[in-house]
């Protein structure tokens, strides 16, 4: 459909290690997650982290904590592709200042809501506490 309809874009259905270079391209103008179900949403987290914004994204699980509608990118509901659309097009028509204020946004929300040794940490006492255990006797 990009060729068909000659849109400027790029379409990644799989993810290689070679993309990350492009989300701290300055000529990135919004990374698009359509997801109909999304368990965590990491991919607004990454993108967060490269200094990529806005994110557009469905309201789908994880997605709804990260991505906030005007501030860190713009939502859509998920299994609509005119709402889609929709957010798609208001990514594209930031102006230069509100794309950087976005991605000072994405980045305050990653900073203070997800610390990645926390989050590890957590996971470990909750569904390993006998790996933490060992840890800590092995610091002793």
């Amino acid at each position: 459909m990009l060729r068909d309809y000659a849109i400027d874009a790029t379409f990644l259905s799989r993810f290689s290690s070679g993309y990350r270079s492009w989300l701290h391209s300055p000529a990135l103008r919004g990374v698009v997650v359509p997801s109909r179900a999304e368990p965590f949403g990491r991919i607004p987290l990454e993108a967060f982290a490269s200094g990529a914004a806005p994110v557009v994204a469905t309201r789908a699980g994880g997605l709804t904590e990260t991505v906030i509608d005007g501030v860190t990118g713009f939502m859509a509901e998920a299994r609509d592709p005119m709402d889609l659309a929709r957010a798609i097009r208001r990514a594209l028509h930031i102006s230069g200042p509100e794309r950087e204020q976005m991605r000072a946004q994405s980045r305050a929300l990653l900073t203070a809501r997800h610390d990645y040794e926390a989050t590890i940490r957590s996971y470990l006492r909750q569904h390993t506490p006998w790996a933490m255990t060992l840890s800590l006797a092995a610091r002793s």
